[in-house]
């Protein structure tokens, strides 16, 4: 009896742990899918990586509770948008961090005429540990949405109370595009103290932001850039350049009512 004893308690305490660490293991795991259907004229590895894409940007929607689209994007109207809306959707997840991809799986189906491919995964995802501040917040704009080559634009923002901005560019089309290049604060404007509608760049700065149509982008009719806007209650001190998950990593340990970020998105159309 002393035996069976040990025996049935060692079962319980297996199974015990067995639930515990199972439960704790999938306590920041969210499953995501995503599919692009596509036709002859995208390539294969273009329409699934979006799907793959946008199966992250579900997955953290799944996770965060929240729409990850601050501002309504462009159209992607040419025939080959398979790579626009690859950069729409990973300019929407840059502020939702996916710690590790545990599963990944990719079904491609094939219809008369076009194709879809679908991924689905399940993702740990790091979880914010506090809400936004509902209090903090600003306005933003662009003088125009569509540019041509050697255009100036100025963003306008309007604050509802002092914060420090960063913004960052994304020109998805140079040889290194997962790189995000601060332009503000800069050498001409080191202030990015704001705490009322200001203009940038400043008319008294002496400087312009020049929007240049990509040299390796010469067959398309437009591309889209993106400017991601960061306003923090402290003077945080960002580099010049990152790569997106290190930007990611970056903004998650900023506690969440500490920031706000926007992303807005232009065309430059050849001239």
């Amino acid at each position: 009896m002393k035996k069976k004893y040990y025996i049935y308690l060692l079962f319980i305490l297996i199974i015990f742990n067995f639930e515990f660490y199972t439960t704790k293991a999938n306590a920041k795991d969210y499953p995501g899918t995503g599919e692009y259907r596509f036709g002859p004229n995208v390539a294969e590895s273009i329409a699934c990586n979006t799907a793959f894409e946008r199966a992250k940007k579900n997955a953290l929607s799944n996770a965060l509770g929240e729409h990850l689209f601050s501002q309504d994007f462009m159209r992607c109207s040419e025939a080959d948008n398979a790579e626009c809306e690859l950069n729409k959707t990973i300019i929407s997840t840059i502020n939702g961090r996916i710690k590790k991809i545990k599963e990944k799986q990719r079904t491609l189906t094939k219809q008369e005429g076009s194709s879809t491919c679908i991924y689905e995964i399940i993702c740990d995802i790091a979880k914010p540990k506090k809400q936004k501040d509902a209090n903090f917040h600003f306005n933003l704009m662009l003088n125009k949405k569509i540019f041509r080559n050697d255009e100036k634009f100025m963003i306008d923002i309007e604050p509802n109370m002092k914060m420090f901005v960063n913004i960052f560019q994304w020109n998805p089309y140079i040889a290194e595009g997962n790189n995000l290049t601060k332009i503000f604060p800069n050498k001409y404007e080191s202030n990015n103290e704001i705490e009322k509608k200001r203009k940038i760049p400043d008319i008294k700065s002496g400087y312009s932001f020049i929007v240049e149509y990509p040299t390796e982008t010469q067959k398309k009719k437009y591309v889209d850039e993106y400017l991601i806007v960061l306003a923090t209650k402290k003077d945080n001190d960002f580099m010049d350049n990152y790569k997106f998950k290190k930007f990611q990593k970056i903004i998650s340990e900023i506690p969440n009512d500490e920031f706000r970020m926007e992303k807005i998105n232009y065309e430059i159309h050849k001239n």
